[in-house]
C-alpha cells in the first residue's frame, strides 16, 4: 500500500503511542520486505531484486523469471515462472552482470515465494525450494534432479563493450551436489579458490547454521539504527536500510582481490559496483555514519583502482565503464577525510584527485564522450576538463552533456580542495576553490538558468543531450557546494524561495514521468533542503513529506526510480532522522524534519547518538526548535564531527508557523 496523504499513515495521533508499542518487540530485521521495489520497467520502478546473502556480499543470490542483462534484471515480480536461480553481481539495471553463476531448472509455475535477506522460500511447478548464501558461497536445496551444473567459469561480462577486453577475467565456479543440496562457491581468482571459498563458508555447518550466521550478520547491522515508528514506515525505513548494506560489493577473498583496472590478483581488501555519481549524495554519507568500519578500505579499493588502471573510477562494474558524468570519487575520498577516516593513504589520495582534476584525457576533444561511450582503455573521467580549464566551462560543440558536466566539475572542484589543503598543497587548493565558482561561466542573467555555451562563448537553447538525468530546471539547482552563491545569482532568498516554489509546484511532480526534474533522478535529492539552507525550513518540511508520500511506498513499485545502489533510500532514511548532506565533502548537514519519532544510531567507537522529534504529530510537523546535548543549533546545519561524537539531538515541533 501508498503511505496516504499528508502523513496520515505515519501518525495516527492517539492511536500512535500503542501501535508502536505492540511493534517494539519485532526484530528491525524482520520489517525488511525485499519485494519492495520488484515489479515495473526500465527507470519506472525501484529496479531491484530479492536478494538473499550476507552485507556488501561479493554476489546475492536470487530466483530467476527471466534472463537477465543490460536494462533488465533476473526477477520481476511480475513475472509467474520460475526458470532457476542466479547468483548475480549485477549492481543496478541500467548495468551489467559480469561472471554470473546461473542454476537454471525446468520452467515452473511460481505458487509461493518468502524471500528474506538470509533465507528465501519459494515454491513452484509443486516443488519447494529453500536457499541462502554467504561472502563467496551459496547453499540451494530441494528437488534439483535436472541440475547439472559442473565446476567451471563463466568469462562474460555485460559490460565489456564498454571497457576493453580482460583476458584473465573469470568467474570461477566449484560445485557440490549431494541429494536434495547443492552448494556453491564462487571465486574472481581460481577454481581452488572457489572450492576454498565454499570450504571455509559452508564446510561441516548445517543447513540451518548457515541461515543462522548469514541472519546473525544483518541483524549485527541493523542493530546499529533503531526506531520508533508505525509499522508502514518500519517498513520502508527498513527495507532502505538493507538496500544501503549492500553495496558497493566486497570482491576481496582471504586478503587477495582480482583487479578489473589491469587484470591482476592482487593483495588486500577490494569493492566493487560503486555507483559513484549517485551513491557521493547520500549513500556513502549513510555508511559513514552507520558502516564505518568499511569506508577506510573502499577508499583504499578506489585507490587501488587509480593505481593499477591509472585514474579514479566512475562507475566501476568491474572495471572502467565510461557511464556517467564528473570525477565523484575526488567527492567521497575528500568526505572520508573531512569526516576522519583515516585508514586509507592521503598522499595517494591527492596525487589521484589532483590528476583527475588537473590532466585532460590524451583523447579529450576527439570524443564527444557519450554516456556509454566505447573509448578503448581510455577511462571516461573528467571528460571535457580540456575546456573546462581554458574556457571556464565545457563546451557543448565538443563534449556530450556539458552543462552538468560544468556544474559536476565545480562540485568536484569545491572537494578537491578539501584533500589538497589536507595533504599541503596550499596553491593547488586555491586555484581549486576559484575554479569551483565558474558555474557562473554558464548563468544566462535574462534567462535565469545554466545553459550550454559553445567553445567561442556564444550560447545553445538547452537539449536534453546537455544535461545529465536532468532538465535546465533541475540543473539550476545543482550547486550545492555554493547555495550563497547561487542565492545571489538568483537576486536573494525571496527570490529563490519563490523558484523554488515553481519547481516544486509546476515542475517536479507534474507529471510523474513526463519530465526529467523528478525525485527518482539523482539531481533533484537535495533541492527540497535548499530552502532550510537559505532559512525557510518550513519549506524543507513541506517538500521532504510531499516526497516521502508520492515517491516512496510499499507497493511492489517501491519508490519513484531506480534505487542506484542504495543512493534512493539513502535519501529516505536521512529525511526521516531530519537531516541531509547537501554538500557531502562539507561535513555538514542541513536541518530538514523528522519522520520518527525517536532514532538510536550506534556510530564508531561505541557512542550513540539518539534523535527524538518532541510532539510530533499529524498537527506538529514543523521543527520549531533543534538542540544537539542541550546546545541550540542555531543556523540549521549539524557538523558531522559533533554527532559524530554522540548524544541527543533534539527536535522540538509544532504547527506550521
Amino acid at each position: 500500500m501508498r503511505i496516504l496523504n499528508g502523513f496520515a499513515a505515519l501518525l495516527a495521533c492517539a492511536a500512535l503511542d500503542s501501535s508502536v508499542a505492540a511493534e517494539a518487540s519485532r526484530p528491525a530485521l524482520d520489517f525488511v520486505d525485499p519485494l519492495i521495489g520488484t515489479e515495473g520497467h526500465g527507470s519506472q520502478y525501484g529496479g531491484m531484486m530479492p536478494y538473499t546473502g550476507v552485507p556488501f556480499g561479493s554476489f546475492q543470490l536470487v530466483p530467476m523469471t527471466r534472463l537477465n542483462r543490460v536494462g533488465q534484471l533476473s526477477f520481476n515480480q511480475a513475472d509467474d515462472t520460475l526458470l532457476g536461480f542466479i547468483l548475480t553481481r549485477q549492481p543496478a539495471i541500467w548495468m551489467g552482470d559480469w561472471g554470473e553463476v546461473r542454476v537454471p531448472i525446468e520452467p515452473a509455475r511460481i505458487e509461493s515465494f518468502r524471500p528474506a535477506p538470509y533465507l528465501g522460500r519459494i515454491a513452484a511447478g509443486g516443488r519447494t525450494f529453500e536457499y541462502t548464501a554467504t561472502m563467496h558461497a551459496a547453499w540451494i536445496r530441494g528437488d534439483l534432479n535436472e541440475i547439472r551444473l559442473l565446476d567451471g567459469y563463466n568469462a562474460n561480462r555485460d559490460d565489456e563493450n564498454l571497457g576493453y577486453p580482460l583476458p584473465n577475467f573469470k568467474g570461477w565456479r566449484h560445485v557440490e551436489r549431494k541429494g536434495r543440496n547443492l552448494k556453491i562457491g564462487v571465486s574472481l581468482i581460481s577454481l581452488e579458490d572457489a572450492r576454498r571459498n565454499m570450504e571455509a563458508e559452508l564446510g561441516g555447518k548445517s543447513f540451518e547454521a548457515v541461515v543462522a550466521e548469514t541472519r546473525a550478520a544483518w541483524e549485527e547491522c541493523f542493530s546499529r539504527v533503531e526506531i520508533e515508528a508505525p509499522d508502514d514506515v518500519k517498513t520502508i525505513f527498513y527495507t532502505g536500510l538493507f538496500h544501503t548494506l549492500l553495496f558497493p560489493r566486497e570482491i576481496s577473498e582471504r586478503g587477495r582481490y582480482y583487479s578489473a583496472f589491469d587484470d591482476r590478483i592482487h593483495d588486500g581488501v577490494a569493492y566493487s559496483c560503486y555507483s559513484l555519481w549517485d551513491t557521493y549524495r547520500a549513500e556513502h554519507p549513510w555508511l559513514a555514519l552507520v558502516a564505518p568500519e568499511r569506508v577506510d578500505g573502499m577508499m583504499q579499493s578506489l585507490l587501488q583502482s587509480y593505481r593499477e588502471g591509472g585514474w579514479l573510477p566512475k562507475w566501476p562494474n568491474p572495471g572502467y565503464t565510461g557511464i556517467m558524468t564528473g570525477s565523484p570519487a575526488e567527492i567521497v575520498l575528500a568526505e572520508a577525510w573531512r569526516k576522519g577516516f583515516r585508514g586509507f593513504d592521503l598522499g595517494l589520495a591527492w596525487e589521484a584527485v589532483k590528476k583527475s582534476a588537473f590532466t585532460p584525457q590524451e583523447n579529450d576533444l576527439s570524443f564527444r564522450w557519450e554516456d556509454r561511450g566505447a573509448f578503448g582503455r581510455t577511462p571516461e573521467t573528467r571528460a571535457g576538463l580540456t575546456d573546462y580549464m581554458r574556457l571556464g566551462y565545457v563546451a557543448c560543440d565538443h563534449t556530450a552533456e556539458s552543462v552538468s558536466r560544468t556544474l559536476d566539475f565545480c562540485l568536484d572542484d569545491a572537494s578537491a580542495a578539501i584533500l589538497a589543503r589536507a595533504a599541503g598543497d596550499a596553491a593547488s587548493a586555491a586555484v581549486l576553490e576559484a575554479r569551483a565558482k565558474s558555474y557562473t561561466n554558464l548563468w544566462h542573467a535574462a534567462k535565469r538558468r545554466f545553459l550550454p555555451r559553445r567553445s567561442d562563448g556564444s550560447w545553445s537553447d538547452p537539449k536534453p543531450g546537455d544535461y545529465t538525468e536532468c532538465s535546465d530546471y533541475t540543473a539550476l539547482w545543482c550547486v550545492p557546494h555554493d547555495v550563497e552563491g547561487l542565492c545571489r545569482l538568483l537576486g536573494g532568498a525571496d527570490a529563490m524561495e519563490k523558484e523554488l516554489d515553481h519547481y516544486f509546484d509546476k515542475v517536479f511532480f507534474v507529471p510523474e514521468r513526463g519530465n526529467r526534474s523528478i525525485h527518482g533522478n539523482e539531481p533533484s535529492h537535495h533541492v527540497a533542503y535548499l530552502y532550510a539552507a537559505i532559512g525557510r525550513p518550513a519549506k524543507t518540511a513541506q517538500r521532504v513529506r510531499e516526497i516521502f508520500t508520492r515517491c516512496y511506498s510499499t507497493d511492489r513499485k517501491g519508490f519513484d526510480g531506480n534505487e542506484d545502489c542504495g543512493q534512493m533510500s539513502a535519501w529516505y532514511l536521512f529525511s526521516a532522522l531530519g537531516f541531509y548532506p547537501v554538500h557531502p565533502a562539507s561535513g555538514e548537514y542541513v536541518i530538514g524534519a523528522p519522520q520518527v519519532l525517536r532514532a538510536t544510531l550506534s556510530l564508531r567507537d561505541g557512542r550513540r547518538l539518539v534523535v527524538e522529534a518532541k510532539n510530533l504529530s499529524r498537527e506538529n510537523l514543523y521543527v520549531k526548535s533543534v538542540a544537539l546535548n542541550g546546545v541550540p543549533v542555531l543556523n540549521g546545519r549539524l557538523r558531522h564531527e559533533d554527532i559524530a561524537k554522540g548524544g541527543m539531538l533534539s527536535f522540538v515541533m509544532g504547527p506550521n508557523p
